[in-house]
């Protein structure tokens, strides 16, 4: 009954993990290792590089690999490991790796390696694409980290490029907006190359990001944004002044200039703020030039007084020019050119195959026509075109239950709240089950971030049914990738190789990889903030609308938690809509929410320990019943879109517990303890809904074949389908053919073949006119 929401959401400052390629969960990027014998491939400076691939064992991510050649199917985990060793005679301490399949897997890595040793580096991924050929891997190491030489002694050479229109500057934050600008060219920064460039009209730019929204900044270096260009990044005025790009050159001598003209600082209010940054595509040299920096009286804000100015490798680490100084006068140029440093490198090579089977289905939908009584047979055709093995089946979808008992009440609740009374909710009904397991033989596999106190939070998968059964994806120990500030979470489609999840402490939404835990930051959905400490609890997706909701609660004194809102957040730009305030009849602290296959959003509330419905359009809630219990701290609901269950990750009386709720009458049923009986959140359930055909729902229609495979270019397979007229009325009929199979694009979800079966009866008029003759 207490709104308890669990501290360390709200208190831990984790830094997240770097968007690409990810290296063995819980593992240090870098391994010192022994080595049994050097590796074949030396350059002439001493380095060695070894790269091997095969399978990932789920059971180690952080295994090597022993092969150097794989050959493996779209979706599969596969590892590469790359180990270097050092045979030279200096020391070195700065690491880039890339390959021709990842692009930069790593780039000025932090780690000693002394002559004689060796690290070794393991990315464990899933097969995205077919493709085939040599990896080709290069290694680089140098003694010192990657610096640029500054000069600040030559004239300026102001490039105007005002007469090019003026970027739309349509994204990041509304209190300071970002454009996402692709170069003509490509330069190296600090070791990583890119064209592309997120710039802020906060006077930054964010160096190869995918995701475009530049905050401002009183610290340098920023641990909000990576690699960072910051000529004067200081608070603009977002309504004045405009930024605009210009290239100039040949290609192999280049220029792409990006001009801020006629900015006005916010505060002090102050015009008069013309400045460029010049990236040189010969010399990957970058150019600040400072045209006009204020109104020139000398008072605060003028010459970047406010500003900070320089540039940044790393959220911590950078090289700074200026800091709240005066020094960023009109006419001076600030030249930064990479340091000449002495590198080593080395480049070897790996083999992969990497395919997959296409499902070929080359008739869509099924339509048929047959009198009363008659019985009917059309083709079903399937193929293969891929080039690995395709297997599939169809026709039969056996159901799952389990058994379940009670959960034992609590006294009434002290508010006085009452089931009797309340408003009706309708039940849908459920779907029928099919085997859309991802995880051995895991009979409902789910996903959730699992608490142990004195440990961390760990993002596990586990079985629902059975939720002593789990595996641990990545763990947090309090030193990253905060974990423990994940709310809430979905998996969106049918897709369950990533999961979409909320940072409720630094209003993040990542797409995560469900194999390693690797997070890909989307944007930043901020709150409306209509009440004060407003903060995300839950997330779901809709799959009536496709729309990812979540709501947040709000927290005031020794009051707790006692308001919560509605939101619709955009999945591409992290952008949140504000439905609106939750209104419950009284405080409200919703920990989370769930859709049903037909799109109907419940919610659990744990201030007053009950299940509601909401509205989505108006974020209006209807009370279904109590819980029975005292519920508290971490809690979590999802539907089994395959069954229609309903799901309840608990907490109450100080143990963790796995049960079901009615969505009529919100009666819980426990299946059992969770992992350690501790508290779990941010539960997704790994099933899909579908609208598939079982033999009890469409009596008049079989298969006579409902299973087979197809070896690469093997020809197409003909299976007859018998409609069947014999206890039919007249009129027409729809039933739903799902194809299952092994083919990536259907992984979790089947295909789906529409059935009409149209049933006629006599011709009456017919009749009519041969009994007049």
């Amino acid at each position: 009954m207490h709104a308890v929401l669990r501290t360390a959401v709200l208190l831990s400052l984790a830094a997240a993990a770097p968007s690409g390629p990810a290296h063995a969960a819980g593992a240090a990027a870098l391994e010192h290792v022994s080595v049994p014998r050097t590796p074949a491939t030396c350059s002439a400076e001493g380095l060695c590089l070894e790269v091997t691939v095969g399978p990932a064992d789920p059971a180690d991510f952080g295994a090597c690999a022993t092969t150097t050649s794989v050959t493996a199917t779209v979706g599969d985990p596969v590892s590469w490991c790359y180990t270097l060793t050092n045979q030279s005679n200096q020391t070195l301490a700065w690491h880039s790796l890339s390959d021709s399949l990842h692009g930069t897997v790593f780039a000025q890595q932090a780690e000693t390696l002394g002559p004689g040793q060796s690290l070794r580096h393991v990315l464990v991924e899933r097969a995205a694409a077919a493709a085939a050929g040599p990896l080709q891997a290069s290694w680089s190491a140098s003694a010192e980290q990657a610096r640029y030489d500054v000069d600040d002694t030559q004239p300026m050479n102001y490039v105007d490029a005002s007469g090019e229109p003026a970027l739309p500057m349509t994204g990041g934050f509304a209190s300071g907006r970002s454009q996402a600008v692709q170069l003509p060219f490509a330069f190296d920064f600090f070791g990583v190359t890119t064209d592309r460039l997120c710039v802020g009209k906060n006077g930054a730019i964010e160096v190869g990001s995918s995701v475009c929204a530049v905050p401002g900044s009183m610290l340098f270096p920023s641990p909000y944004l990576n690699a960072v260009i910051a000529p004067v990044w200081m608070s603009f005025d977002s309504s004045r002044g405009s930024l605009h790009t210009k290239t100039l050159g040949e290609p192999g001598q280049r220029r792409f200039v990006i001009e801020w003209k006629d900015l006005a600082l916010t505060f002090p209010a102050m015009e008069g703020y013309t400045f460029e940054v010049v990236i040189e595509e010969a010399t990957g040299a970058v150019v600040f030039q400072y045209l006009s920096t204020g109104s020139g009286d000398g008072s605060w804000g003028n010459a970047g007084d406010g500003a900070v100015s320089g540039l940044q490798q790393s959220p911590s680490s950078g090289q700074m020019y200026s800091q709240f100084a005066p020094t960023l006068t009109p006419g001076k140029a600030v030249r930064w050119t990479p340091a000449v440093q002495p590198r080593h490198s080395v480049a070897t090579t790996a083999d992969y195959d990497i395919g997959a089977p296409r499902l070929l289905l080359p008739i869509p939908a099924m339509t048929a026509f047959a009198g009363i009584g008659i019985s009917i047979q059309q083709p079903l055709v399937i193929g293969n075109t891929g080039n690995r093995t395709l297997d599939w089946t169809a026709g039969e979808y056996p159901a799952a239950g389990s058994a379940l008992r009670r959960l034992a009440p609590l006294p009434a609740a002290a508010d006085g709240r009452a089931d009797a009374g309340r408003a009706t909710v309708q039940r849908t009904s459920p779907l029928p089950s099919r085997p859309a397991q991802t995880l051995g033989d895991w009979t409902l596999p789910a996903y959730a971030m699992h608490l142990i106190p004195g440990t961390g939070v760990s993002f596990v998968d586990f079985d629902l049914r059975n939720p002593v059964n789990r595996r641990t994806i990545m763990t947090d120990t309090g030193q990253g990738p905060g974990l423990d500030n994940i709310s809430g979470g979905d998996f969106v489609g049918d897709d369950f190789a990533v999961q979409y999840q909320l940072d409720t402490l630094m209003d993040r939404l990542y797409r995560v990889d469900t194999l390693t835990g690797a997070r890909t930051l989307i944007g930043w959905p901020t709150a409306a903030n209509t009440v004060a400490n407003e903060r995300w609890s839950g997330a779901a997706w809709d799959p009536a609308t496709d729309t990812f909701f979540a709501v947040t609660t709000a927290n005031l004194g020794n009051q707790g938690c006692y308001w919560s809102g509605l939101y619709t957040i955009d999945l591409d730009t992290a952008q949140a809509h504000f439905v609106g305030p939750v209104d419950t009849g009284g405080n409200e602290c919703l920990i989370d929410i769930a859709f049903d296959q037909s799109g109907a959003l419940y919610a659990l509330d744990i201030r007053t320990d009950a299940l509601f419905t909401i509205d989505k359009a108006t974020a209006q809630a209807t009370r279904i019943g109590g819980l029975g219990v005292d519920a508290n701290f971490a809690q979590s609901i999802k539907f089994d879109r395959a069954s229609g269950i309903l799901y309840w990750l608990g907490y109450a009386q100080g143990v963790g517990f796995v049960a079901t709720l009615d969505p009529l009458t919100a009666q819980p049923a426990v299946v059992g303890p969770t992992p350690d009986s501790q508290e779990m959140s941010v539960l997704a359930i790994a099933t899909a809904g579908t609208d598939c055909s079982t033999p009890q729902d469409v009596p008049w229609l079989s298969l006579q074949t409902s299973a087979g495979s197809f070896a690469p270019g093997a020809p197409v397979g003909v299976y007859p389908v018998t409609f069947d007229a014999t206890h039919l009325a007249a009129g027409e009929y729809h039933a739903t053919i799902c194809v299952f199979s092994n083919d990536p694009t259907y992984r979790a979800k089947p295909a789906a073949i529409p059935v009409t079966f149209t049933v006629q009866a006599p011709d009456a008029i017919f009749a009519d006119a041969f009994e007049t003759r």
